[in-house]
């Protein structure tokens, strides 16, 4: 087991460290553990010794309506502010439970046990938790971190293919922007860690959360580099919320977009690009997509980044380098309806 420290947020994160040991990690307060009615119906034994409340599955349950539901079943138990919230579950579970945690009685205490690899080395590692508006990813939220995650790899054997490809989106993300050596041992080992090898997941995640926790210990609350980590999710959420793609794959499109924007606007040699895109297509992601290029460009208008007039935007001048480039909203619409000409744009 490996534990790495966000020093400005107090948060540890426990690699390895397995779910069942997770109750000498709990203060002595009343505990209500929260998850969706997939991890109780893998977990339940182990969930029914704990004060739980299921929520539903999908995008539908980060919503004021869930929340409130929450907030509700909390002060229906008796939850009062010394009450304490551990969430079990992937990305979507962790951001509510936070979020709630947040905001129930002005803040409690809270954990989490991360089951999806996305959430791992991602969604729950960082301290941002909130919920969608409408169609409009993580419009409402706050910055406030777990006291710890505890990322057990064992839990990701009951991941559906398509989520554990999903979650190798975003750690294929973080070598991109930051770690050469991170993309050639994912170049050099896609076939065990597809299978999710457990002696390799485990370095993975390591490699992955050391990424992440540096980058939001020099910047918790994205002012400046920590915006890098948003590589491929400005197109990518409008993606997502106008197709059928998970989270990581339309990520994947993001970053395959913006890779071939990076050779125009960073000077990205056209190798490094196509090894880019190469490994993406190895670890079975799409590359590709059918949005039109107006419905991306309506979202864009709306993406949380937007600066007045202009979108920070992420881009490679090499990989295991990442840019911040301030690009005009109307240029930026420009661009994308001219990589959205072609309907299999990169090749």
């Amino acid at each position: 087991m490996k534990s790495i420290h966000i020093e400005n947020q107090n948060s540890t994160i426990l690699i390895g460290e397995s779910y069942l040991n997770i109750k000498k990690y709990l203060p002595e307060k009343k505990c209500f553990l929260i998850c969706d009615e997939n991890i109780y119906a893998h977990y339940k034994s182990f969930i029914d010794d704990f004060d739980h409340i299921v929520i539903g599955c999908g995008e539908g349950i980060k919503t004021w309506s869930s929340a409130e539901k929450i907030v509700a079943k909390l002060l229906e138990s008796g939850a009062d502010r010394n009450s304490y919230l551990l969430g079990m579950g992937g990305g979507l579970v962790c951001d509510v439970t936070g979020f709630v945690a947040s905001i129930f009685m002005r803040g409690l205490e809270f954990g989490f046990i991360s089951t999806s690899l996305l959430s791992q080395v991602d969604a729950s590692v960082g301290g941002k938790n909130g919920i969608n508006f409408g169609k409009l990813k993580n419009m409402i939220g706050v910055f406030n971190p777990p006291q710890f995650v505890i990322c057990d790899p064992q839990l990701l054997k009951t991941l559906p293919e398509r989520e554990v490809r999903s979650g190798f989106g975003e750690v294929i993300k973080h070598a991109f922007i930051k770690d050469k050596d991170l993309f050639e041992f994912l170049k050099d080992n896609k076939d065990a860690l597809l299978k999710l090898e457990p002696e390799l997941m485990e370095n993975l995640i390591f490699r992955a959360v050391s990424i992440k926790t540096d980058v939001v210990n020099n910047d918790p609350f994205e002012r400046g580099e920590r915006k890098k980590l948003n590589f491929g999710h400005t197109i990518g959420h409008a993606i997502e919320n106008n197709s059928d793609l998970t989270h990581g794959e339309a990520v994947s499109v993001g970053m395959a977009l913006a890779t071939k924007l990076s050779e125009e606007m960073c000077g990205l040699n056209i190798e490094e690009s196509s090894e880019v895109i190469s490994l993406l297509k190895k670890f079975k992601l799409p590359v590709d997509h059918e949005v039109p290029a107006e419905v991306i460009n309506d979202f864009l208008i709306k993406d949380k980044k937007k600066n007045r007039s202009s979108i920070d935007f992420i881009l490679l001048t090499k990989i295991g380098e990442a840019c911040i480039k301030s690009i005009p909203i109307e240029d930026l619409k420009s661009k994308v309806i001219q990589l959205c000409k072609d309907p299999k744009p990169i090749q």
